[in-house]
């Protein structure tokens, strides 16, 4: 395992932005046992796995907040679901148009950014992956000024690998209740 003091500016200054420090997680990961106490299995994720996971997330995050409901649909399955606060949304790739219309219609001249960090990566098997993430929901005006948070919570990924790299077969969006999911 890597010591605090082994860790370079750039380490730092990687970690303040939210990206992974791959190469530690990895290192970290390599020395920590399979199962650990609580029984669940600790994810060895590969880092190009891992960031191609994060990137599906980016993908997910920008389609939703722009409005395109084809791109936000392909980052599902063609049989995926969404389920937002335990409420199946969206399944399969035509739901998330009216999906899409309807948050339109909540969010009117307002603007949303669904932010994504943390990540733990859980059950990955090469083909499947749990992956927990906190969320924010600032909200802003139709300038862009008096921001203010809307909502926070996490999701939990169910991600897949597929002919076209990993995609959703489902995200679930939870409410910030303060528990720990896994």
């Amino acid at each position: 395992m890597t010591s605090p003091s082994s860790f370079t500016r750039r380490d730092l200054a990687l970690g303040a932005t939210g990206l992974p420090l791959i190469g530690l997680a990895a290192s970290a990961d390599a020395a920590a046992p399979a199962v650990p106490a609580g029984g669940r299995a600790r994810a060895s994720v590969p880092a190009e796995d891992r960031l191609d996971m994060i990137e599906l997330m980016a993908r997910y995050a920008w389609a939703y907040d722009t409005g395109m409901a084809d791109a936000l649909a392909a980052t599902f399955t063609p049989d995926g679901v969404l389920e937002v606060f335990g409420k199946t949304l969206a399944t399969g790739r035509t739901g998330f148009a009216a999906f899409l219309a309807t948050a339109a219609e909540m969010r009117g001249d307002s603007g949303w950014q669904h932010l994504s960090d943390h990540h733990v990566f859980r059950d990955y098997d090469g083909e499947r992956c749990r992956i927990y993430s906190y969320y924010l929901m600032p909200e802003s005006d139709a300038a862009g000024g008096n921001v203010h948070l809307r909502a926070m919570g996490y999701y939990v990924s169910h991600c897949v690998r597929t002919g076209a790299g990993w995609l959703f077969e489902k995200r679930e969006v939870v409410r910030w209740n303060g528990r720990q999911p896994f």
